[in-house]
């Protein structure tokens, strides 16, 4: 139990570092000295206005840098189809016209039929790039060997860590899985069925995450106080396939697991988040999803040994080829 809550305690520390920032003190001389050598009368009025004015201010400053710091993410922010992402893709179309109508353009025909007519060209990108994040998930699986909650629960993940910014996103990722583990030692001692268990621990992880924003707000953590419901919310799922993969395996092993998805969701985030694929995806969507097909049956095709197996069993492999004798020495 110690040694299962160690990693998600050095995580969850170090991205809290990560997204610290100094608090900005505002501070005002209020005092002044009196002397003897001026007789003149001092009206107070206007100076006590300005320091309600400067407190005011000072109040504020905070809820106003949570709101500019909404306005920037959004205008960043891939999966927001108000943002200035979807102004940039749409004019990126039009800086690129494309030829008559024919089999291989069709599709870009449509799409760009579609922005014209108001759908948001943010949601095209990301439904083009969803089966591109699946085939990666894919093949970390069945390729390098890297074992996750799935191919869905990596992909939705990526797109929630686009939409919180990656570091944010691990922050709430890490709190859930310790809030997890907290939570089930508890509720493992009350016997209960499936169902209510799989709800009592989203209980637990529910106020876990909600101590965590209030104490965010408090410290002015900008990050956190910025970030939707929705990608909390799928975080939060997390939790049920975090509870399952224990029912198998130790808590050990479901650990390492829930990191490997957090590796692989990260490295998907960082593809999804560069412009120049969404350009690509955007211009050449009947190439993208062609390969994307062709490049799922190369995957379910191979079988040979996992990166990650190739790697562990290298010496042996090495020992073996060593210990082969070769056609000379058989003939002889």
């Amino acid at each position: 139990m110690k040694q299962a809550l160690v990693f998600p305690v050095i995580l969850f520390v170090l991205a809290l570092l990560a997204t610290a920032q100094p608090k900005i003190i505002n501070t005002q001389a209020l005092a002044q000295e009196p002397t003897a050598d001026f007789e003149e009368v001092i009206d107070l009025e206007p100076v006590a206005t300005d320091a309600a004015d400067a407190t005011d201010s000072a109040e504020a400053s905070p809820a106003a840098q949570v709101e500019q710091r909404i306005i920037e993410r959004r205008a960043e922010d891939i999966t927001d189809t108000t943002g200035e992402t979807r102004g940039k893709l749409s004019t990126f179309l039009g800086e690129n016209p494309i030829g008559p109508l024919s089999w291989h353009n069709f599709l870009q025909h449509a799409i760009r039929d579609a922005v014209s007519k108001g759908l948001s060209a943010s949601i095209i990108v990301l439904l083009l790039l969803f089966p591109i994040i699946a085939s990666i998930i894919a093949a970390s699986r069945h390729v390098v060997g890297l074992r996750g909650f799935g191919i869905y629960i990596p992909a939705v993940l990526s797109v929630a860590f686009v939409s919180t910014e990656i570091v944010t996103g691990i922050i709430i990722f890490v709190a859930v899985i310790f809030a997890s583990i907290i939570s089930r030692a508890i509720v493992q001692k009350f016997r209960l069925p499936y169902l209510p268990r799989t709800a009592m621990l989203l209980w637990g992880v529910s106020i876990f995450i909600l101590a965590l924003l209030i104490f965010s707000s408090q410290m002015t953590f900008f990050q956190l106080l910025t970030i939707n419901i929705f990608p909390i919310l799928i975080i939060i799922i997390l939790t049920e396939n975090f509870m399952n993969s224990q029912l198998f395996t130790s808590q050990r092993e479901a650990l390492k697991i829930a990191l490997e998805t957090l590796f692989i969701a990260i490295i998907c985030s960082l593809i999804i988040s560069q412009e120049g694929i969404q350009k690509f995806v955007l211009l050449w969507p009947e190439l993208v999803l062609v390969a994307t097909v062709v490049v799922n049956y190369l995957i379910g095709k191979y079988t040979g040994l996992r990166l990650i197996e190739l790697a562990r069993f290298s010496t042996v492999l090495g020992q073996n080829n060593l210990d082969t004798p070769s056609q000379d020495d058989q003939a002889e």
